[in-house]
């Protein structure tokens, strides 16, 4: 019989954390009919020798729900071999929502992950109102990867309380058992799982807290009992402490964690990233995983694989001009305007001279100049922020001025690089330490959002590149288990995340020794033209989706063969 696909001739790292192999993966319809060799017929055959053969990233923390509605593929996810996303993330998403709702809960996710509203208000259609609904809509638009959802806690809080669902108000008996009816629900309709967020710096535009930051020991006790009943799903919360708030944030809601997931028995993903304000934190939270996992609770924290941080940028949502005092008044001015203006040399020295004598606090007192960091070099190298490469090291060796240094590199990229300043991670190392730990996912790239803040969708690439190619932290067998079958076991996809015959054929094909990132760009590809930060990638032969070629080295294949993706027990 003729194959409709063969990929030939690879290194299969197949996702199982078992050792490499060479071989064929022959792909009929929509999944993998055998691995070995295979010499018969075929309608496609992709050359894949001197590559890496691997099953498609599951990347399950991004925050694509409104983005997925204009751009099927989820740009720039598809650029980083990225075959299944989950959508619902940090506790705020799209539904279930009463259409008097709608402008809130967009008003909402503005705020907690900088999608801008007007994007937002030209680019969603809106056509449900309960979650199962919008899980049907889902299903029926043109997708290019596989989308999945968490039920989020802010809008089934509204949909629940109304108006008071947006308070710290508890919920009445009548309200929990809404909320546990409608939990089922979505579960029986395929969700993948619960999401919460607790972070107190996750707020609105007008700075309220999202609904569910404050929900007390009932409401939690509920949602676990819910995930327990239909015995399937993943709570996803953003804890306390996450940005960085309060140092002893965790240890509260790890009080709340281990007896919910004692008694639900289900498994509670959450955030763990080093903080900037107190950076050895992360050890005392993987102990206490640790002994969570001894009394039989699954706590998975999930770590970012390289420093998170603002891009300071003309056009981001925070320029450079802000870490001078002078600054302020070019910004908002048009960019021809604000580039002639940089290079007079009056001007130059004003802003120069406003930076002398200062404190070096910039972010309102979230960081200082020792921590910005010129995004400059080649690649995942251009992230190893180092005390020694930020722009106050740099001005010590050049003999120059701090202001210098940031002005040089402004206009020596003609006003179109970046800044990092790396609020969380700032310590690669630690960051390595927490992605060996055994008990640890890969997530945190939040592709969709933080359009003008930050771009960290590359996320799986900056792990083969960085940590396997580079750094030889694991081997690649292990990482690819990481981004694979790891988060597509714990959030119960049938049959993905593993080459493996009868599996569905989500296969990326890549050239590791290439394989690297592009810098950053600032597009207006949104709707409305609003601003997208995105990141592309080299070295990614193909990516395929459901058996059809979705990207061949880096561009579209026109097709659109994504799916809904249903928890396990859905039938």
């Amino acid at each position: 019989m003729k194959a409709d696909l063969v990929i030939r001739g690879g290194t299969i790292v197949d996702g199982s954390g078992g050792p490499a192999f060479t071989g064929d993966v022959v792909v009929e319809g929509d999944r993998i009919t055998s691995i070995g060799k295979h010499d018969g017929p075929a309608t496609e055959v992709i050359d894949a020798r001197g590559k890496v053969v691997t099953p498609g990233f599951v990347d399950i923390h991004t925050h694509l729900d409104a983005q997925i509605t204009w751009d099927p593929l989820g740009s720039p996810s598809n650029l980083h071999g990225v075959t299944s996303a989950v959508v619902g993330n940090c506790g705020v998403g799209f539904a279930p929502c009463k259409p008097a709702d709608r402008d809130y809960l967009m008003f909402l996710m503005e705020g907690v992950e900088d999608i801008p509203r007007a994007a937002m208000k030209e680019g969603i259609s809106w056509q449900w109102e309960t979650f199962p609904e919008y899980l049907e809509h889902v299903a029926r638009i043109p997708l290019g990867i596989n989308i999945g959802a968490h039920l989020s806690h802010a809008p089934l809080r509204i949909f629940a309380m109304g108006e008071r669902g947006a308070t710290d108000t508890p919920a009445s008996d009548a309200e929990l058992a809404l909320m546990h009816r409608a939990i089922v629900d979505a579960m029986k309709a395929g969700a993948l799982g619960f999401a919460s967020g607790r972070t107190t710096m996750h707020r609105t535009p007008a700075w309220d807290p999202v609904p569910g930051t404050f929900a007390d020991r009932r409401e939690l006790d509920t949602i676990g009992r819910a995930l327990a009943e239909y015995g399937s799903g993943v709570l996803e919360v953003v804890p306390l402490g996450a940005a960085g708030e309060d140092a002893k944030g965790f240890d509260k809601d790890y009080e709340w964690m281990v007896p919910v997931a004692l008694e639900s028995k289900r498994p509670i993903s959450f955030g763990l990233i080093q903080n900037l304000a107190y950076p050895d934190v992360w050890r005392d939270i993987l102990d206490k995983v640790e002994r969570a996992a001894q009394q039989g609770a699954r706590l998975v924290p999930q770590v970012a694989v390289r420093s998170v941080g603002i891009l300071m940028g003309f056009g981001t949502s925070i320029s450079p001009l802000t870490l001078f005092p002078a600054g302020f008044e070019l910004i908002g001015k048009p960019l021809a305007e604000q580039s002639a203006a940089l290079r007079d040399a009056d001007c130059r020295a004003k802003l120069v001279e406003s930076m002398r004598g200062g404190s070096g606090d910039i972010l309102g007192g979230m960081a200082t100049l020792n921590h910005v960091f010129p995004l400059s070099g080649r690649g995942v190298d251009a992230y190893e922020v180092t005390p020694d490469r930020s722009v106050v090291a740099i001005a010590r060796r050049e003999g120059k001025e701090v202001a210098e240094v940031i002005l040089d590199h402004i206009l020596a990229t003609d006003l179109k690089g970046f800044f990092i300043v790396p609020l969380f991670n700032p310590d690669l190392d630690a960051a390595g330490a927490m992605l060996d730990h055994p008990l640890t996912g890969i997530g945190l790239g939040d592709s969709g959002a933080h359009t003008s803040q930050t771009c960290d969708a590359s996320y799986s690439t900056f792990l083969l590149a960085y940590w396997v190619r580079k750094r030889k932290l694991f081997p690649i067998e292990r990482a690819i288990q990481k981004l694979t079958a790891d988060p597509a076991r714990m959030w119960g996809l049938r049959d993905r995340g593993e080459l493996r015959r009868g599996g569905y054929a989500d296969i990326n094909v890549i050239d590791l020794d290439r394989l690297d990132l592009t810098m950053p760009e600032l597009r207006h590809e949104f709707p409305a033209g609003a601003p997208h930060l995105t990141q592309g990638s080299i070295g990614y032969d193909a990516t395929v989706v459901n058996g059809k070629v979705l990207m061949r080295g880096g561009q579209h294949s026109g097709a659109l063969p994504g799916t809904l993706l249903r928890n396990e027990l859905y039938r």
